[in-house]
């Protein structure tokens, strides 16, 4: 009894979506070909909108990875920058000569911490 009444049950649902489609395509060829046009059209516009906003999106994402690579570009020119004055006051540094005093001063304390 109850495997009857869920076949019923079934049935019915398969009944009604197929009524269902059939009204969706009788409304379907029912439409005046002027109305049909139109309907395209709007697809066909709502398609281009879209589009065009798929594009300007793109180009939005082109300039901004162009702008993060000269951003990336720069910061690597500043880096060699900034370590080639480094390297040059390092070198400046090691090629100065030691002035008369602190040359007799150094000597001082060589010559103390190998007395002591």
């Amino acid at each position: 009894m109850l495997m009857l009444l869920y076949e019923m049950f079934a049935i019915g649902i398969a009944v009604v979506l197929v009524s269902a489609a059939i009204g969706a395509l009788a409304a379907r060829v029912m439409v005046a070909p002027e109305e049909m046009a139109l309907l395209r059209l709007g697809r066909a516009a709502a398609a281009q909108r879209w589009l065009v906003a798929a594009a300007a999106q793109q180009e939005r994402d082109a300039r901004a990875a162009a702008a993060q690579r000269h951003l990336v570009a720069a910061a690597a020119q500043q880096d060699d920058l900034i370590r080639r004055c480094l390297k040059r006051l390092y070198e400046d540094s090691l090629a100065a000569p030691l002035s008369p005093r602190l040359a007799t001063l150094i000597t001082q304390l060589e010559t103390q911490r190998v007395s002591a």
